[in-house]
């Protein structure tokens, strides 16, 4: 990056920890004197509890142990191992609504190499499996997996990219553009769209009300090659995709970086606010997080972007927010609590320290949603479980939330003096 960004950087994030700081959590790498840090950890949660199991550690290319993770005590408990074949480069997906009890996990590598194209079921109340209905396609590594909500009420899954075995040759491989819903009520796949630009394997992805979002990664062409492009699919809007701007990360007007990426880690945050009567998602954000850059090698810092689908302007989509500690990893693994914008981090490989990690880091991002009535007091954040919304698209709604700490408040004051700093810094450097 270049000096005038990361003068910049040093100079805007402190600003924006006043609002949001990374803080470390216990490690899971705690039964035995084995290290359990990985690369490519499945991870998911519900209100309470995360879940992380798989990956590739030092001993096994494909792991099969299952953890527990429950944010009121920051303890882990290991979980029966699963019945499933051991994988790493899979994903696993929880429905954003309220005490839904199951997460929908699959693909991958087994540790032959071979690639997966199964799909299961997890209830993360009982900790039964299921065994659901395979992808049609073919069985994939690290592909894009996305959970919507259509305007019926349906809830799909959207899967698709990876990549796959050149025929059957299991010693080559192949980038994939083909895209799939899955049905969660009926159990059924259907084909869509195929993704409109180059093929590519872990792209950054997520989604937001019936779109579903994915782009950046690895795609064809001389290794490596690493994109900024972006994509959307709306499935609720005659199933088109429709292009994005490519990466460019802000901090207000600011350019930070256009560094094409690879191999992070993404979410997305879509909370319901009590009474909030505005549903059109103008208030949900993704997130892309760490990753390799645009030689597939760390960046300097474990950047973090926030994606805004219904900005304003025609380009600032992306803007930075504070780094997690430490380089950027390779492969890494997050978890949103349901319900909250309070985002946990962990696992990856360190290309700097050569390690694989099991820490865990924890940030609060409510301070990036406004209150609902600026000037009254702070809102109630999240409706009681008897209140929280449907199924029915009609009822998710946006948090528009802000803490009330003042340790946690960025102030009017303190986002002048910022804007007064940019803009001398900017002179200082023409």
């Amino acid at each position: 990056m270049i000096l005038k960004s990361s003068i910049l950087t040093a100079l805007v994030l402190p600003f924006l920890a006043v609002a949001m700081e990374w803080q470390p959590r216990s490690s899971y790498n705690a039964f035995g004197d084995e290290n359990l840090g990985r690369h490519h950890p499945i991870v998911f949660s519900n209100e309470t509890h995360g879940f992380l199991l798989g990956g590739t550690t030092l001993n096994e290319s494909a792991a099969n142990d299952f953890y527990l993770y429950e944010e009121a005590t920051d303890t882990w408990t290991r979980l029966p191992t699963p019945p499933w074949t051991p994988r790493s480069f899979g994903y696993g997906v929880v429905l954003n609504q309220w005490k839904h009890p199951k997460a929908y996990l699959g693909f991958g590598a087994a540790a032959n190499g071979q690639r997966l194209n199964d799909l299961w079921e997890f209830d993360m109340t009982t900790y039964e499996w299921k065994q659901l209905s395979s992808l049609p396609g073919m069985g994939r590594r690290h592909p894009s997996m996305v959970p919507v909500l259509l305007s019926t009420g349906e809830w799909q899954l959207h899967v698709g990219l990876g990549d796959g075995f050149l025929g059957n040759d299991p010693d080559q491989f192949t980038n994939l553009n083909d895209y799939w819903a899955y049905d969660v009520a009926k159990d059924e796949w259907d084909r869509l769209p195929d993704f409109p630009a180059s093929r590519r394997h872990h792209p950054f992805f997520f989604g937001i009300g019936s779109v579903s979002y994915t782009g950046l990664g690895h795609s064809d062409g001389q290794d490596p090659y690493i994109e900024r492009d972006f994509y959307s699919f709306h499935a609720d809007d005659n199933s088109q995709w429709v292009q994005e701007v490519d990466f460019a990360s802000y901090v207000d007007d600011t350019l930070m970086t256009t560094e094409a990426r690879v191999a992070g880690t993404e979410f997305s945050v879509v909370l319901p606010l009590e009474g909030q009567p505005d549903n059109s998602l103008q208030g949900a954000i993704g997130f892309v997080l760490s990753g390799d850059g645009d030689d597939h090698g760390s960046m300097e810092t474990g950047e973090f972007h926030a994606f805004y689908p219904a900005s304003t302007t025609e380009t600032k989509h992306w803007q930075q927010l504070p780094p997690h500690p430490g380089h950027s990893r390779w492969a890494p693994g997050s978890f949103v609590m349901r319900g909250t914008a309070r985002v946990y981090f962990t696992s990856g490989y360190d290309r700097e320290t050569k390690t694989l990690q099991s820490d865990v880091w924890t940030i609060d991002l409510s301070t990036l949603w406004q209150p609902a009535e600026p000037d009254t007091d702070t809102p109630t954040l999240w409706p009681t479980e008897t209140q929280w919304p449907t199924v029915s698209t009609s009822d998710v709604f946006i948090a528009e939330t802000m803490s009330s700490s003042a340790t946690s408040t960025v102030t009017t004051s303190s986002i002048r003096v910022l804007t007064t700093i940019l803009a001398l810094i900017v002179t200082m450097m023409h």
